[in-house]
């Protein structure tokens, strides 16, 4: 299960690298490159909100096979390509399937482990998740650098490889043993009923929401950036500096001491110094300070994800575990695509420079006013 969950999460950053060929073959600039991501994390969205929490009452296994299915046919589309009407379907296909597959494979991976191994599931979790984000980047750059060619040849290998990913899926023993018939609908976002337990999950998405806003500036404009402001031409090289964050992400979620993942101020710290740093980076267009402010910021995003998973799995109900986390989730994807529509819809009005300013500047007071926030204490 978390193989095949990494394997859906690093479709979802295969594109990032490649816009820098479909741009002047489809003849579109940084703004539409920002509306297709936008599509992409819109469509993540869309499935937490209607699909995600049907694993609920239909079982996982079901979801989890439409989800891989969905990631499937969205590769198809990438490569058929040659409009952005068909690349903006295709990212919103696979931000079907990737918001679908983070909750519900979240979900499983914590029941096939059981009660006993809450940590593990979660540290299994983030691990695939952050891996798959990662991963995907830095294998899409280095085919479209050195493979024969650039935008077809990571989706074919991508494809065949989800072939084995759905036999998978439908082997894996379903976790849901009561079923119910199931009602679609556009879900309000699940919270503890406890005043104590909301708070303390409010507290974590809202974390998370500010850390992603800066993952969002990375798989939308960063690479954009790197060619135009710091001359990197090498699309591996792009791919690489844009995966770090994901791979540093996912160091800091394994190799980081428990009082680093499970405290509230150590997450905050290093996203703050790291938007910093490569906001620092960028505007005195130095390589080595962006990429010092890349690994402090994927440092950042990496704890308050591993903290903020913790905390879901930790205050989900057993009978609404995908509904809590969909929840949650909806909290990571909303903080990568509002900010990264407002960046982009800046950029066309400002100085880039400026825009981005204004995006730090936003992530670091949220940051800071939520590790302020003092914990509620239980009523009794």
């Amino acid at each position: 299960m978390a193989a095949v969950y990494a394997l859906v999460m690093l479709g979802g950053t295969l594109p990032i690298p490649l816009y820098v060929f479909w741009a002047p073959q489809m003849g579109f600039g940084p703004f539409t490159t920002t509306l297709v991501f936008g599509v992409y994390a819109l469509g993540t969205v869309f499935a937490l909100m209607v699909f995600a929490s049907l694993s609920d009452q239909v079982g996982r296994r079901p979801l989890l096979a439409a989800a891989v299915l969905a990631a499937a046919a969205s590769t198809v589309l990438f490569l058929v390509a040659h409009d952005v009407g068909t690349l903006l379907v295709a990212r919103f296909l696979c931000g079907l399937s990737t918001g679908v597959f983070t909750a519900t494979a979240t979900a499983a991976l914590g029941e096939l482990a059981g009660a006993e191994h809450t940590r593990r599931a979660s540290t299994v979790a983030a691990v695939a998740n952050m891996g798959g984000l990662g991963l995907g980047t830095v294998l899409a750059g280095l085919f479209a650098q050195y493979g024969a060619d650039p935008t077809h040849l990571v989706f074919w290998v991508y494809l065949a490889g989800l072939a084995p990913s759905l036999l998978a899926v439908l082997v894996t023993p379903e976790t849901v043993s009561s079923r119910q018939r199931p009602v679609l609908s556009v879900r309000r976002p699940a919270i503890p009923d406890q005043r104590s337990a909301r708070a303390e999950f409010l507290r974590a998405a809202t974390a998370v929401l500010a850390a992603f806003a800066v993952s969002g500036l990375f798989s939308s404009l960063v690479p954009s950036f790197l060619r135009e402001q710091l001359h990197v031409h090498n699309v591996a090289a792009v791919g690489a500096q844009v995966g770090l964050l994901f791979l540093v992400a996912l160091t800091a979620q394994v190799a980081a001491p428990q009082r680093w993942t499970s405290g509230r101020w150590p997450a905050p710290a290093f996203l703050i110094a790291g938007v910093v740093v490569f906001e620092t980076g960028l505007l005195i267009r130095s390589l080595p300070t962006f990429a010092a402010g890349t690994l402090l910021a994927g440092a950042g995003i990496g704890l308050a994800f591993r903290r903020g998973i913790g905390i879901t799995q930790r205050l989900a109900d057993p009978r609404r575990r995908a509904d809590l986390l969909s929840t949650y989730f909806l909290s990571v994807y909303t903080g990568t695509v509002v900010p990264t529509l407002a960046l982009g819809l800046l950029d066309q009005a400002i100085n880039q420079d400026v825009a981005t300013l204004i995006l730090a500047v936003a992530v670091v007071a949220a940051t800071l006013a939520c590790a302020l926030m003092r914990p509620t204490r239980a009523l009794t």
